[in-house]
């Protein structure tokens, strides 16, 4: 079975626990939850919501998880990628409609090593993939997200 497919199969249950959520995290996740239910036919931007909510459920942030950027940055998206170990990336497009990207790579020692990848999620699965095949260490601010998936 697929990441995808694991996701889709475990994303009731997810969103079960992700409701039970109070406090700061609670009101966090509730931006999240509400994309979750209002993307019924947008799987993409569902899977992307769950995603970025299990990074919140657990604590950390997602933006150590999703580097986002607007296209216009051009050489400034560069530099900040310097900055960071490792990571997904995502430009967004100019209309800025969850889940509709120009871009989606992943990064290494500020290095793109895959970009037009063709959903987040997809890129999730690939990022462990890359952190398994150049035998990496999870990245420490999202190290419970990544033993997770």
């Amino acid at each position: 079975m697929t990441f995808a497919a694991q996701l889709d199969r475990i994303t009731p249950r997810l969103m079960a626990v992700f409701q039970k959520k109070g406090g700061v995290s609670g009101q966090k996740l509730a931006h999240h939850l509400q994309i979750m239910q209002e993307a019924e036919s947008d799987v993409k931007v569902k899977r992307e919501a769950v995603l970025r909510a299990l990074c919140l459920y657990l604590g950390e942030e997602d933006g150590s998880l999703i580097r986002e950027y607007l296209d216009i940055e051009g050489d400034d998206i560069q530099r900040d990628l310097k900055k960071h170990t490792m990571g997904i990336y995502v430009i967004n497009k100019e209309d800025g409609q969850n889940g509709h990207y120009d871009d989606i790579g992943i990064f290494v020692k500020g290095e793109i090593v895959m970009d037009n990848i063709g959903s987040l999620a997809q890129a999730c699965a690939l990022m462990l993939g890359v952190i398994y095949a150049l035998n990496l260490a999870f990245p420490k601010e999202l190290k419970d997200y990544y033993e997770s998936i």
